[in-house]
């Protein structure tokens, strides 16, 4: 009988990869295309309609394979627990970097996201983190889930480092790009912010109905306290 439960779970590991390497990849490498896409058609408003048509349907589908992949491995979403799982990936950043580091979570931010959402956003804030250590020379960084606009939410992680060179044609780092990839997975999208020797700032803007309203919590500021090195 455990064989059989050892077999079942290797069985689901295993299509679970290759869903994801064959799949879910295809189709995140689709949305990219065509958000690229869309930037070369200004002011074709019919097509920019056909295209956030197809965008929207591979989310969906994209979505769908992601709460899969959560079943068939066996894994807790970290949905009900998001702010609590950023708050120790920031402490764990001090930890680490005695780089001063700060949460606030702002008016409007939902008490619990879709493990998918969850996942993504936790990504872009873990990449963005990762730039700040080996990159910026900063000293403090800031990190705020809050309420972008009526229809929109945001997170925004800005430090006070030295900037980064926010040129276009430059060749982007794995590490953008990766972060730019989810946000067109949240239907939304990634501004990158140099403030010439005084800081960058990552922000991260997806809609507010991917998630339900009553799950709106009230105002609150969290700070992570410092952590002696």
């Amino acid at each position: 009988m455990a064989r059989r439960v050892v077999l079942e779970q290797n069985i689901k590991q295993l299509l679970a990869r290759e869903l994801h390497d064959r799949v879910a990849q295809t189709l995140t490498s689709m949305l990219v295309e065509l958000e690229n896409f869309k930037a070369s058609q200004v002011g074709r408003q019919s097509v920019l309609l056909e295209v956030d048509g197809l965008q929207d349907s591979t989310r969906d589908v994209l979505n769908e394979l992601r709460g899969l992949f959560y079943e068939l491995r066996g894994e807790e979403g970290m949905g009900d627990s998001f702010v609590d799982k950023v708050r120790l990936l920031i402490a764990r950043f001090h930890e680490k970097t005695s780089i001063e580091a700060h949460l606030s979570v702002q008016r409007g931010w939902p008490a619990r996201l879709r493990p998918q959402i969850a996942l993504n956003v936790y990504r872009i804030i873990e990449e963005a983190l990762a730039n700040v250590r080996m990159h910026s020379g900063a000293n403090a960084v800031r990190v705020a889930l809050k309420r972008y606009s009526l229809s929109h939410l945001a997170v925004e992680v800005r430090d006070d480092g030295r900037g980064v060179d926010t040129d276009e044609s430059r060749l982007l780092g794995m590490g953008t790009v990766g972060m730019r990839e989810r946000a067109v997975i949240l239907g939304g999208k990634l501004q990158i912010e140099s403030f010439g020797g005084h800081g960058t700032k990552v922000l991260a803007i997806f809609p507010k109905e991917l998630v339900p309203i009553k799950d709106l919590i009230s105002p609150q500021e969290l700070l992570v306290p410092e952590i002696s090195a």
